[in-house]
This record gives C-alpha cells, sequence and structure tokens, in this order.
C-alpha cells in the first residue's frame, strides 16, 4: 500500500472533536436533524463529556416541552 493510499483511523477523541465540528457547521447551516445526529455520534466516542452533555440535554428537553405544548409542533422531523 502506498503512503498516497493509507486509511487514517481517528482515535476516539478526534472522532468526537470532529463530529462536534461538523455539528456546529449543521447548526450554522439550519439542519437541525443533522446537527442532533452528529452530536449524538459524538457522545458515543466520548460519552461523559460534560460541554456537550451540558448542551445536548437541555436542548433535548426543551424540544419536548415545546412539542407538549403544540403538539403540532414537528418534533424529529
Amino acid at each position: 500500500m502506498s503512503p498516497s493510499s493509507e486509511v487514517k483511523v481517528l482515535d476516539p477523541r478526534s472522532q468526537f472533536v470532529e463530529r462536534v465540528r461538523h455539528s456546529n457547521q449543521a447548526c450554522q447551516q439550519g439542519d437541525f436533524s443533522l446537527a442532533i445526529q452528529l452530536y449524538s455520534e459524538a457522545l458515543t466516542f466520548h460519552p461523559h463529556n460534560y460541554i456537550l452533555v451540558g448542551r445536548y440535554s437541555p436542548a433535548l428537553n426543551d424540544a419536548i416541552k415545546a412539542g407538549l405544548i403544540n403538539p403540532k409542533w414537528p418534533i424529529g422531523d
């Protein structure tokens, strides 16, 4: 295998950082479904990251409350 064709495997911390970076970009572009998916994936690489869990948990709770207040609000689309 030549050096240019080698596949780099990222360590869990790098995977975590990469997913968070991409999820932040998705949020900025308004793609919240993708952002949630990427945050969830990031947490699989670093499940005890208090910063990300601190951001993710309140957002999820807010979304659940919004759905209870307005059942027609498109949660999970």
